[in-house]
């Protein structure tokens, strides 16, 4: 029979399990952690760490309900009084969960990614507190839309700075997220080019007769239907159809062609973006014929948004510097567009990881979790491009007047 944690003699040595799991599991996530490493931490035999949980997955459910009671409570937060203090306090609300909760937040944000119930119940309170609040007579197309566009820029702002351990989302950031997500930003009455919606991406023409090609045909395949963690490089070498050892000649290790099927994904990313937005002088209608080239280019190679994913949990150094060029690649046309007045005067780094975010939620819910035609696209952006230009506020009140 367990010892029960709420005896005086245990709490210590309960709490101390505990803050070693927590510590543990956020930095090296699910599958770099064992008992033996939690009980070294708390300076205690693996004997003594089953006195108090039965098993990895005990400990781990248990900082998930913690993590996740923080992350509600702090969404019971949300002044509703009007749109734009829905929008305000709801980011306020996530960033204070990031910076004074950063190690929940590590646990919570790769638990939502293995565990769709937990994703499902997470996207469940943002609507309900968040989304419905700001858009009470919206249809389910409009609430969707509107989930990537209002939560998805704090939220992948904490994804973005917690690769490289910043723990803090600056009051910078609340306020022009918040400028941004409730007004939009178009300064004027921008009118959207309709060629945005009918980008033409192509699948990559890909070299297939190469070794190394058909390692890294076989790796893409293998991560994206098994997942990198059960993929073995026995199974690359088997699928690809060269000799086992033949593999060290172009990689050093499963983690190295990770690395490199990432890297050359964000390339040809950038690159077929580059292609398709290069026909639009106004930076408005580049953003989203950026976004339409983004979701058909993932739509085209959805494997490689799997391993993308996946790299995050894995190798947050590979993760981080995909990011980190996407980011780069951001700055000099946002600047060059606000000081043309095409948008408004926000921080090019605020605005750059906001529009990263959306993107980011938008690929993730169309691409992953989704079956979505290229022809649904259109409405998907459609949609999405009233808010990006002229914020949530005024889309509800139109919502609303549609409505009456």
């Amino acid at each position: 029979m367990r010892r029960d944690p709420k005896r005086s003699d245990g709490k210590k040595t309960f709490s101390d399990l505990l803050r070693s799991a927590l510590e543990l599991f956020a930095t090296r996530g699910y599958h770099g952690v064992s008992i033996p490493m939690i009980s070294r931490r708390a300076n205690v035999k693996p004997s003594t760490f089953y006195q108090y949980f039965s098993s990895k997955d005990a400990v781990y459910e248990k900082l998930i309900e913690e993590a996740f009671e923080l992350f509600s409570d702090g969404m019971n937060n949300i002044d509703d009084s009007d749109s734009y203090r829905i929008v305000e306090s709801f980011i306020r609300s996530y960033a204070k969960f990031f910076s004074n909760h950063f190690l929940h937040f590590r646990i919570l944000h790769e638990a939502v990614y293995l565990k769709r119930n937990l994703r499902r119940k997470l996207e469940q309170i943002l609507r309900s507190r968040v989304i419905e609040k700001l858009l009470p007579n919206a249809d389910e197309k409009e609430v969707r839309v509107a989930g990537w566009f209002v939560t998805g820029p704090i939220r992948f702002a904490g994804i973005f700075k917690s690769l490289s351990g910043e723990r803090v989302i600056e009051e910078s950031t609340v306020r022009d997220f918040t400028e941004f997500i409730v007004n939009g930003v178009d300064p004027n009455d921008h009118v959207l080019d309709e060629r945005v919606f009918n980008v033409d991406v192509k699948p990559l023409a890909v070299e297939t007769s190469s070794t190394k090609a058909k390692l890294l045909q076989a790796a893409e395949r293998l991560f994206g239907k098994y997942g990198y963690r059960n993929t073995m490089i026995s199974d690359i070498t088997k699928s690809a159809g060269v000799a086992a050892g033949t593999f060290y000649v172009y990689f050093e290790s499963k983690e190295s062609i990770l690395e490199e099927l990432v890297m050359s994904t964000n390339r040809n990313l950038r690159l077929t973006i580059a292609s398709v937005i290069k026909n639009f002088t106004d930076r408005r209608d580049a953003e989203i014929a950026g976004y339409n080239a983004f979701l058909r280019f993932f739509l085209n190679h959805s494997n490689m948004y799997l391993v993308v994913r996946q790299a995050e949990f894995f190798n947050p150094n590979i993760s981080r510097n995909y990011y980190d060029k996407i980011f780069a690649s951001y700055l000099p046309p946002l600047n060059r567009a606000i000081e043309l007045k095409m948008i408004k005067p926000l921080k090019p780094e605020n605005l750059a990881i906001g529009l990263m975010g959306i993107g980011h939620f938008m690929g993730e819910d169309l691409v992953v979790y989704s079956k979505t035609s290229p022809d649904q696209i259109k409405d998907y952006l459609s949609l999405l491009s009233e808010y990006l230009l002229k914020g949530i506020q005024k889309k509800g009140e139109k919502e609303s007047n549609r409505k009456k």
